[in-house]
């Protein structure tokens, strides 16, 4: 409020301030010795105080005799005072800023630890996925012979009961009475004689060597058997 009192003030005494001699100002600033002469130039200097005699503030500044050095100087000052302080704040927190160092080069050190555990994990994974992949294959394949295997069991079964001759029906062709019993079982006989004389596979088999003896002595005893029905009166 002061301030803007005296500025106030200032202001209605401005028709009552006697001129500036800006010439005057000009020739108080002085260039210290070791100033290089080349940097500082106050040519148009008087010209650029003179545009602004009109502004209120500078006209106060200058009015109240206030040299532009010693406004420099202000400046500077406050500016290294900032700056200390700025400093100070800085020794103030230094521990924190320690203690923050310390906890980030800590939670490096276990990102990489991390880094390390996962990238073992990853080697693993890798390693059952390939095992997996072999177990895939594998299993693949033995489903495949086991297929087969089913399929070729099931053939050797279809084969076995064409050409295998049970003891039940020799003792109906060799012992038993012709009734409906011994004739089914004829038809029997018919087909797996049939059989070893058609198919290939039969031919070419060493079972063939074991059955076809008997079957051909069934097929001798069932004709003999029948002539012998013929012939009873």
């Amino acid at each position: 409020m002061t301030d803007m009192a005296s500025y106030q003030s200032g202001e209605a005494d401005v028709g009552q301030r006697p001129a500036l001699d800006l010439g005057a100002f000009v020739g108080d600033l002085t260039i210290e010795d070791d100033a290089p002469s080349d940097d500082v130039s106050l040519e148009g200097l008087e010209q650029e105080l003179e545009d602004c005699k009109t502004d209120d503030v500078v006209a106060t500044i200058l009015s109240k005799g206030t040299k532009l050095r010693d406004y420099t100087k202000d400046v500077e000052n406050n500016l290294r005072k900032i700056e200390l302080d700025s400093i100070e704040d800085y020794i103030k927190e230094s521990d924190n800023l320690v203690s923050l160092h310390d906890q980030i080069r800590d939670c490096d050190t276990i990102l990489s630890q991390m880094e390390t555990l996962l990238s073992g994990f990853q080697t693993e994974i890798g390693s059952i996925s390939s095992d997996i992949k072999i177990l895939q294959e594998k299993s693949m394949d033995m489903g495949l012979k086991l297929k087969n295997r089913k399929v070729a069991e099931s053939k050797l079964a279809k084969f076995v009961e064409d050409i295998i001759v049970p003891p039940r029906m020799i003792d109906i062709i060799v012992d038993g009475e012709v009734n409906e019993e011994y004739m089914r079982t004829l038809e029997i006989l018919s087909k797996k004689l049939k059989f070893v004389e058609v198919d290939p596979m039969v031919k070419t088999s060493k079972a063939l060597t074991d059955v076809q003896p008997e079957l051909e002595r069934l097929r001798q005893k069932a004709v003999s058997k029948k002539l012998y029905a013929l012939r009873k009166p």
